[in-house]
């Protein structure tokens, strides 16, 4: 892995340590996720860019906890509330789309 300083004003780096907090990430982890991010949406072709920084956020994750790969995704996924998801996150149906559209529509 490539190592690079960076420089930022230190408001940026208050801010970028609190979302990397908050995100329980270590900022190395959160800009590294950043940066993939950002170069994956500006160019197309380098979308396993972004999987591979997600592969080594994960696989720091696991080295952090001592855990191998499998079990730190396990023990993240099991914090999950057993419940069904908010109306708003939920995924919508492409069946259930075009029954809303068929039922609001005015008869002629």
């Amino acid at each position: 892995m490539g190592a690079l300083t960076i420089r930022l004003p230190e408001s940026l780096h208050d801010h970028v340590r609190k979302l990397a907090r908050q995100e329980g990430l270590s900022m190395n982890q959160f800009v590294m996720l950043a940066v993939a991010e950002k170069v994956t949406r500006l160019d197309e072709g380098a979308s396993w860019t972004y999987v591979e920084a997600l592969q080594a956020v994960g696989q720091a994750t696991a080295d952090e906890r001592g855990e191998t790969l499998e079990e730190a995704a396990r023990s993240i996924l099991d914090q999950a509330p057993d419940s069904e998801p908010p109306p708003e996150d939920r995924r919508v149906d492409s069946s259930d789309v075009d029954s809303e559209e068929t039922s609001t529509t005015p008869a002629s």
